[in-house]
């Protein structure tokens, strides 16, 4: 049960004692003060009272008396009842014979009201209540009587609440005794039940919370779900409210196939720093056969201005921990998990940073992996900063120094140092631009080892080797656009072509290792960029030109982009000589073409397609289909469809489609099919339904996940949301948002 479960009873006496100060205060009448009753804002700009009664006795200082049809009035609330007597002695109000509270839509009853004012003690006698908050969802309930214990403490005695609307009893909390002391900010309930469709789903002997947004130690809602994997589940967190800056979650979690887990997690945040720890151990996996265990360490730390540092630390116990234990496929794909430490200096224009990296690397036996290398240590320097006022002349720089470690043997391993200084002087009017660019690139190899690829046994090339190579760039485009009627309608049309050249002479590079290196996708992004490779073992050769056109139709009304279309390509003038080992050498004069377009279609329908063409071929090498739906809140439709050729990469051919649909009434539909045409399997698949019932939500979800090249994971996830109280099952929202994009929960849109 949430620890804020409880929380809309606790506005019927917080309401009613605002009631009862608006009541004993008619500006006819002078009765003993009881200001403290009142907001402070209500006390700094008093409100008139406004009292009517069929009969009004009493002297000055003796009990004042108000009967028939009593009615006290203050701004927009009201309080009505059959009679009214105050006895200035005592400083004693009462009230009955049907004492009524309203505010806006807000509505409390009672039969009889007793209270001593100063004091802050009485009673109110068989209370009902409406309430609404700011976004119209309704609260409801009853209490046999309300005890006032003094300055804003409360014991209700037999009260309900509940959510759904008059006459529709579906769920209902009842609680034999509910204290609330506002001073502290803590409230508890003895004798807690939850009755769903008139059936006892949750009881409680003994329940304490918090009556704000403070965190309150107590247990957490449970959750439960079913796997082939793991079983049947269930999990009991509990949380530990530390202090205000620190807490801890403890999770144990039952699986009916594999054990008992143990797990906890530990918060922490000062004013310079913050950070987690996370353990989780299953002593005796049944199925495995052992032991196994997760370990997880972030720290952030700013130490001053300028000074900051992190560390991340991340070990499991063996390679098969996500894809047994976990339940999200973000988590069973998982194969690098990082362990780094890093510290920053911000020098303002220019920034420093030095850090140690390593990786634990998961292997899938059908699929193996390289591990990455070690970085003990990187030191970055990198900085941007316009050097005269007069003109836009601008230095950029980025500077490493790293050594590289590896297991294999068959690795190279040593030490890099990489300069890379750039001026640029960016020219631009309302039309058009030009960014003329110099660079320089050096680096400097101070090898270990430096085997070949290729026969380990014997070395690549030199230990110590050096790379120099200037670089020149020279960034051009133009923005013309005209207005026209096309299809009855004004629109804004663009034309942006854009033209790139860069020269590197060639320089010998074959002998260097490979560290951090990969030939880049090509994409539009890539063909403006000076290198085609990421990181810094390989600078191509280059005198080659880029030329792309864009062109945009925006609707004039509205300013909506109908349509964006790109096409680019680059050519070369000469071959290229630089490669990485085992690339093959690129034959033609050409890159493949590059073609992209997107637009709002419909009000309802965005499309975008792209496609990468080998012109020297005539085939396709890539392309990608996409398309969503929106007809509103609930109605979604998402389509994407990629392609990848494997006689140029690793191949691809997967369908991935979601949605979530309105089927009836209350019912919708939720789905998301990932198909590999290629493998012939389903990469990731999910089907349900959610029910939204107005006060309360039903949601289930059956998932299948590839967590391996050979195996697959089922689960199965049930959740009932009973609105404004809790959620009783597992909580399948976080899959659903993630696996259907623009998925959005039916009671944030289908309010009764």
């Amino acid at each position: 049960m949430s620890r804020r479960a409880l929380i809309a009873p606790i506005f019927v006496a917080a309401v009613l004692n605002e009631a009862v100060a608006q009541t004993v205060q008619p500006p006819a009448l002078t009765l003993r003060g009881a200001t403290g009753l009142e907001s402070p804002a209500m006390a700094a700009a008093p409100v008139p009272y406004y009292l009517e009664a069929d009969r009004l006795e009493g002297r000055r200082d003796g009990p004042i008396t108000a009967q028939g049809d009593v009615r006290v009035r203050r701004a927009e609330a009201q309080v009505t009842a059959d009679w009214v007597r105050y006895d200035p002695v005592s400083d004693t109000l009462e009230a009955g014979d049907r004492v009524v509270y309203s505010r806006g839509r807000d509505r409390i009853e009672g039969s009889q009201l007793k209270l001593r004012l100063a004091e802050r003690l009485g009673q109110v006698d068989a209370v009902r209540y409406t309430l609404y908050d700011e976004a119209g969802r309704l609260a409801r309930g009853e209490a046999g009587v309300i005890h006032f214990k003094g300055r804003d403490r409360y014991q209700l005695e037999e009260a309900t609440y509940t959510t759904c609307p008059a006459g529709q009893e579906d769920w209902v909390l009842k609680t034999g005794a509910l204290n609330l002391d506002y001073t502290r900010s803590l409230g508890n309930a003895r004798q807690v039940q939850v009755r769903f469709l008139d059936t006892p789903i949750l009881y409680a002997p003994w329940l304490d919370f918090s009556l704000d947004d403070r965190r309150k130690s107590g247990f957490l809602t449970p959750s439960f779900g079913v796997s082939d994997q793991r079983g049947l589940e269930f999990a009991t967190p509990w949380y530990w409210n530390i202090a205000p800056e620190r807490d801890a979650t403890f999770y144990p979690r039952f699986m009916s196939r594999r054990g008992l887990q143990l797990g906890a997690e530990y918060r922490y945040l000062g004013r310079q720093y913050g950070g987690d720890l996370g353990v989780e151990v299953l002593p005796d996996d049944r199925v495995a056969d052992r032991t196994r265990y997760r370990g997880l360490i972030r720290h952030a730390h700013r130490f001053d201005p300028r000074w900051s540092g992190s560390l991340h630390y991340e070990r499991v116990s063996d390679d098969r921990y996500f894809a047994d234990l976990a339940s999200q496929v973000r988590e069973t794909s998982r194969v690098n998990l990082l362990r780094e430490g890093t510290l920053r200096y911000d020098g303002g224009w220019w920034q420093a940073s030095g850090r140690l990296q390593s990786y634990q690397t998961l292997q899938d036996p059908a699929a193996p992996v390289t591990p990455p290398y070690r970085r003990l240590p990187q030191l970055l320097l990198a900085g941007s900063r316009i050097l005269s006022s007069g003109m836009p002349l601008q230095l950029d720089f980025q500077a490493e120094a790293v050594h590289f470690e590896h297991p294999d043997s068959d690795k190279a391993v040593g030490s890099r140092l990489d300069l890379h200084p750039r001026l640029s002087l960016p020219l631009s009017t309302a039309y058009a631009f030009v960014t003329p660019r110099l660079a320089w690139r050096y680096t400097r190899y101070d090898l270990d080892r430096n085997p070949d690829p290729a026969n380990p046994s014997v070395p690549l090339g030199p230990l110590d080797q050096t790379r120099s190579l200037p670089i020149l760039s020279l960034d051009s485009g133009l923005f013309l656009e005209r207005e026209g009627e096309y299809f009855g309608r004004q629109f804004l049309q663009t034309l942006e072509p854009r033209l790139y050249y860069v020269h590197i002479p060639y320089k010998d590079q074959s002998r260097l290792p490979v560290f951090d290196t990969a030939l880049r996708d090509l994409s539009l992004d890539q063909l403006f960029s000076e290198n085609q490779y990421s990181g810094v073992d390989r600078v191509n050769d280059a005198r080659q030109l880029t030329l792309a056109v864009t062109t945009r139709w925006l609707e004039g009304a509205t300013g909506i982009e109908r349509l964006q279309a790109t096409v680019g390509q680059r050519f070369y003038f000469s071959d290229q000589r630089v490669y990485l080992p085992g690339q093959p050498q690129r034959g033609g004069d050409s890159s493949d073409l590059l073609l992209q377009a997107a637009g709002q279609v419909t009000d309802g329908w965005r499309l975008s397609a792209g496609l990468q063409v080998n012109t020297d071929a005539g085939e396709t090498v890539k392309a990608n289909l996409g398309g969503n739906y929106r007809a509103g809140p609930g109605r979604i439709l998402n389509l994407d469809y990629r392609f990848i050729n494997d006689r140029y990469a690793a191949g691809l051919d997967q369908l991935d489609l979601s949605w979530q649909w309105p089927l009836k009434p209350k019912w919708y539909g939720l789905g998301r099919i990932n198909y590999s045409f290629q493998e012939s399997r389903l990469v990731e698949g999910l089907i349900g339904f959610e029910h939204n019932a107005g006060c309360w939500t039903l949601r289930g979800v059956a998932q299948r996940i590839a967590v391996s090249a050979a195996n697959a994971s089922n689960a199965f996830y049930l959740q009932l949301e009973l609105r404004g109280l809790t959620a009783l099952g597992p909580n399948p929202l976080e899959i659903l948002r993630r696996s259907i994009s623009g998925y959005t929960k039916s009671d944030e849109f289908n309010l009764p």
